[in-house]
């Protein structure tokens, strides 16, 4: 009988980890191992939620020798540790070496730039970045929208936030993802280019899903360029929404001073604290509002789809788990991949029923007015 693949997640007992992990055990038909600096809460979550069925291994991503250990024999090697600034590509290198493929829910541009030196496709391997919510399921969520109907798409608007608690690995690189686009603050899509200062934040306002009063920052990031490049979109408006204003306020601080890559150990313990202090006494909730505008049948047509989750790191997990069933199920060549454009957008129908999302809705909405007239069965 053939022992079904091994499947090592490292960091896999952190927020996201343990979403991968438990999803991928509602799937079966994988073994696991878990490992880290922290073997105890491996063996915990194994007990948990695997039913002492799993590996803990202790982890020392600096370590090569114990790096390379843990990556031996497995099929897959998932890296939910971090921040990325600090891993880069060393766990990707090992798993190579191991004769592993590579999954990934964070990683960015550089770490895509240092892995296509290797010619994965060459030498059999797959990697597949930025696996996770933003950046992974903010590029995939859109491009299933333009497949509902659309023979044209030319005009997006997405609004992405929500409430919650901030990992110190996730807020270190929330900071670094806005430090890549700090010379295109405010940038949007026009006419077929990135523009700088295209947009103003959107403050006090009321958005469709969104409680009162939020705040709507522009962000333009490498993926949202990709996409309008890939969808050949005209205009493309992206914004960020907070709710509360202690994360918004440390923010705005930390992005007007200079912030210190090499230790971000206080930048990220304060923004970890104002999401704290915006989460205080409410329930966690993501939220996606994305109103897409094209033609079909030469008319004019919009639809807006809108996607809420319990948090953050359940919906990373989620699209982190889906990727590697991907990998381990052949759907791509070897290569190296973004997930969000490596991934059928088709898995969404899919995605939408796992326990991290709470509601998806597809509406038709009237051209250039963004209000519903008729809900849509997904």
């Amino acid at each position: 009988m053939t022992a079904a693949p091994l499947i090592g997640l490292v960091g896999g007992y952190g927020a996201v980890g343990q979403s991968t992990v438990c999803l991928l055990r509602t799937w079966g038909a994988v073994r696991m191992r878990i490992g880290g600096r922290h073997p105890a809460l491996a063996e915990e979550l194994i007990r948990n939620e695997l039913g002492g069925c799993g590996e803990a291994v202790a982890l020392d991503i600096n370590d090569p020798a114990s790096l390379a250990d843990f990556c031996a024999g497995c099929q897959i090697v998932v890296n939910c540790a971090g921040p990325s600034y600090r891993v880069l590509d060393r766990v990707a290198l090992a798993a190579f070496a191991a004769g592993a493929n590579y999954v990934d829910p964070g990683g960015d541009e550089l770490l895509y730039r240092r892995l296509a030196a290797l010619e994965l496709a060459k030498a059999g391997r797959i990697a597949l970045l930025t696996a996770g919510m933003m950046p992974g399921l903010s590029g995939l969520l859109p491009r299933w929208l333009a497949r509902q109907g659309f023979e044209r798409a030319t005009q997006l608007t997405a609004y992405v936030g929500g409430r919650g608690r901030l990992t110190p690995t996730g807020a270190a690189d929330y900071l670094l993802s806005l430090a890549t686009v700090t010379t295109d603050s405010l940038a949007a899509w026009r006419d077929g280019a990135k523009v700088s200062r295209a947009l103003e934040p959107l403050t006090n306002v009321l958005l469709p899903f969104f409680p009162p009063g939020v705040t709507a920052y522009p962000f333009f990031s490498a993926e949202a360029e990709r996409l309008a490049r890939e969808l050949e979109l005209s205009d493309v408006s992206w914004y960020n929404v907070f709710e509360g204003g202690h994360m918004l306020a440390a923010l705005g601080r930390l992005q007007g001073a200079a912030v210190d890559c090499e230790d971000l150990s206080a930048a990220v313990s304060e923004l970890s604290q104002a999401a704290e202090l915006d989460l205080f006494g409410k329930s966690s909730y993501q939220l996606f509002v994305l109103q897409l505008a094209g033609e079909a049948g030469g008319c004019p047509m919009s639809r807006t789809v809108m996607l809420r989750a319990l948090d953050a790191h359940g919906l990373s997990g989620t699209v982190n788990a889906f990727a590697v069933s991907a990998v381990l199920g052949g759907e791509m060549a070897p290569g190296l991949y973004f997930a969000a454009e490596a991934l059928n957008p088709n898995i969404m129908d899919r995605l939408r029923h796992t326990p991290a999302i709470t509601a998806m809705e597809l509406m038709e909405v009237a051209p250039n007015t963004g209000i519903a007239l008729e809900e849509g069965e997904l």
